[in-house]
């Protein structure tokens, strides 16, 4: 109480101290003998009204509390689902209750790919290890997060004749290996979710053909709408150090792999850019309310890739002081990932698994300070997410069981996660608290999927709620749910 007393009084002290000395001066230098009244109206009532001026002006400006605001890329989304009740979310499900439905997940990661060996290996800290081909100026193999088995050439040869009829702006050969890395882990990822994809639209059977002219199956009724296949969207999270002609590329790679995986099927690919916080959770986010804005029934796909490992990253993050070093504790490790996720709408009767997992909207904002200057440890912003998040789906603390986050090596970010579970999941064991770019290094654009896409799999596995969260960046923090569906109370009968 007392903290937050002193930075309004000190303003205040402030503009009072300030307002007299110009005022006496004033009066010295017109040698004018004030009255009782200049008194009171200089001394007194005008600084009062620059104070009741600047609450106004305040209160006008930061009328929607930051930490209930949504990143930048999904802030438009939000809007223009404001009429949600004509569109897919019905009054009954106001917009922070919609779910999607996670029908696969997928990644590619320094520990492998299968999700459960990398959790647990997540769950045993084990840190990067060297790499001889990655060297620091001084010529010395370097930590890193490294993916066996990537030979960046021969995805360039695939790429060179793949797009060779396209203009100048796809030029494979312009591509670093870390580039082309990223784009081979995605490509995985994509080949494994286009065949869930395959599995889904089969599995869907005769909910596919139409009942009536004019009308489809969906969401578990028949609903107006136009006889048609099911929308297909794919949606690419890249780094915002990428060129445009370098996410052309990929975006081009990814139609052209889908394209071949099932011709009959037609994906529509659209690629985002990943930024200063706002990353793949606020992608998701928007997908969550893209998939609710659709009357007809909808496959969305969500991937996300980044690769440090080339020498170029390297030299480019060490002649920043981005590159993690031992005088430079709080520095880089080089990483590399992909992610993705296959999604519906939650509900969607045409995709329902039996024991599917839904994901939650997500809770975003900002902190007061950076996580980077900040000598204690505040995990208020992310605690405020995790009650906010529970109370959405009707969930008390002790129905989490996993706490997966993008937090590294840095000390501020494994605290600061450590300290939300201490206070708000004290029932956590301590191996239950999940850093993910500890052990596999600096993730960039694909951080969050991954820490999203583990949440899913435990989820999946141990049929508990999951908490995700994203604390990569110094200020912004995000937090999704991912957990089994909660069947509804029963209504109670009179007697």
């Amino acid at each position: 109480m007392l903290a937050r007393l002193v930075k309004p009084t000190l303003m205040f002290s402030a503009v009072f101290i300030t307002v007299w000395v110009i005022v006496v001066v004033y009066w010295n230098y017109t040698a004018r003998m004030p009255s009782t009244s200049d008194i009171a109206l200089y001394l007194v009532v005008l600084p009062l009204a620059l104070v009741v001026f600047y609450l106004l002006l305040r209160r006008i400006f930061t009328g929607a509390a930051p930490s209930a605001a949504l990143p930048s890329g999904a802030r438009g989304a939000s809007a223009a689902a404001g009429g949600a009740a004509s569109t897919g979310a019905t009054a009954d499900a106001p917009q922070e209750r919609l779910q999607m439905s996670v029908l696969a997940f997928a990644l590619r990661t320094p520990r492998g790919n299968d999700a459960d060996a990398v959790a647990t290996a997540v769950g045993q800290a084990q840190a990067p290890e060297l790499v001889p081909e990655l060297r620091d100026g001084e010529g010395f193999p370097m930590l890193a997060g490294c993916v066996a088995g990537i030979d960046p050439n021969e995805l360039r040869e695939h790429l060179r004749e793949s797009l060779r009829p396209a203009p100048e702006a796809f030029n494979a050969d312009a591509l670093t290996d870390d580039r082309l890395r990223a784009i081979h882990l995605m490509s995985d990822v994509l080949q494994e979710l286009l065949a869930s994809a395959t599995d889904a639209l089969l599995n869907a059977g005769d909910a596919l053909s139409v009942r009536a002219p004019g009308r489809f199956v969906s969401s578990g009724a028949i609903v107006p709408g136009s006889a048609a296949a099911p929308q297909l969207c794919i949606s690419l999270l890249l780094p915002g150090a990428w060129s445009e002609s370098e996410r052309a590329v990929a975006t081009q790679w990814v139609q052209q792999l889908a394209r071949e995986a099932d011709p009959s099927q037609h994906w529509s690919v659209d690629c985002f850019k990943s930024e200063a916080g706002v990353g793949a959770m606020a992608l998701l986010d928007r997908i969550n309310l893209s998939l609710h804005r659709e009357e007809r029934p909808a496959l969305w796909m969500a991937l996300a890739a980044d690769s440090a490992i080339s020498s170029e990253c390297v030299a480019r993050w060490d002649a920043e002081g981005l590159l993690y070093s031992a005088a430079r504790r709080n520095g880089r490790v080089p990483g590399e990932a992909a992610a993705g996720l296959l999604l519906s709408r939650a509900g969607d009767a045409l995709f329902a698994q039996p024991h599917g997992v839904l994901l939650s909207r997500s809770a975003s904002g900002q902190r007061d300070e950076s996580a980077d200057t900040a000598r204690v440890p505040n995990a208020s912003l992310l605690d405020l997410f995790a009650q906010r998040l529970m109370s959405a789906s009707a969930l008390q603390p002790e129905a989490v069981d996993w706490v997966v986050s993008d937090a590294d090596h840095r000390t501020s970010r494994v605290t600061e996660v450590a300290q939300l579970v201490q206070e708000r999941l004290p029932h956590l064991p301590f191996e239950n608290n999940l850093s993910v770019c500890a052990s596999l290094g600096h993730l960039g654009a694909a951080a969050d999927m991954t820490a999203v896409a583990l949440a899913c799999h435990l989820a999946v596995r141990d049929s508990r709620h999951v908490l995700a969260l994203s604390v990569q960046d110094a200020r912004a923090r995000t937090a999704m749910l991912a957990g089994p569906a909660i069947p509804p109370s029963p209504v109670p009968h009179a007697t």
